[in-house]
């Protein structure tokens, strides 16, 4: 992994370091009361089933699913399930880990939804964003039509900021857990998009 590449890993980790301190001392909770006030001011039953529906699209059953599919593809299997899927379950197996690093409740709030475990960062915003940014790097990598790259890497943002929001709005996280998810699930999507690059298909480019 060259020297660019190396910080646009350790950049967001830096980040998520300083949001992390910040969450700790209570700095972020004007932020987020801010942020949920935004969220619900147009709270309603139809809106709430579509957020609902929203997130349900970011539950890990979905997205296991997505990468059984890719998997089951022998066209997609080894170029892109791959890569996907170790980043999902790395980007999964280190949420558990800092959720019970920094022992953050969930917001208590107006809870739409049932959520059990701990808070900081969300796992949703977590592995969604490394599913989506994971998705859009192999994008660029494999779609030649420019404008079609465009168009499905625009859905992938939409689809980790639609889902981050939900939870937010859902009232089972705080932004700032949103924002911490997003920052992680990135730097790890980039770290493996990059091991991967440099220890696989740049073999393949040698044989």
């Amino acid at each position: 992994m060259n020297k660019k590449n190396l910080w646009l890993v350790i950049v967001p980790l830096i980040l998520f370091a300083m949001l992390a301190v910040c969450v700790k001392a209570g700095l972020t909770v004007g932020f987020e009361g801010w942020a949920y006030s935004e969220t619900v001011e147009h709270m309603s039953p139809l809106y709430t089933g579509i957020v609902k529906a929203i997130t349900h699209i970011g539950d890990s059953a979905v997205v296991i699913v997505f990468c059984l599919l890719l998997i089951a593809l022998p066209k997609s299997r080894k170029t892109i399930a791959l890569p996907v899927s170790l980043s999902v379950i790395l980007s999964a197996v280190l949420n558990i880990v800092l959720k019970n690093l920094f022992v953050r409740q969930r917001p208590d709030i107006l809870r739409l939804i049932n959520e059990t475990s701990y808070s900081f960062p969300s796992g949703h915003a977590m592995i969604n964003a490394t599913l989506y940014t994971m998705l859009i790097l192999l994008i660029f990598r494999y779609v030649p039509n420019k404008l079609r790259r465009l168009a499905l890497s625009f859905l992938c943002l939409a689809l980790t900021a639609a889902i981050g929001y939900s939870r937010v709005y859902l009232g089972v996280h705080y932004a700032g857990d949103v924002l911490g998810g997003w920052l992680i699930g990135f730097a790890v999507s980039l770290l493996v998009f990059n091991l991967w690059k440099d220890k696989v298909w740049s073999k393949k480019q040698l044989q």
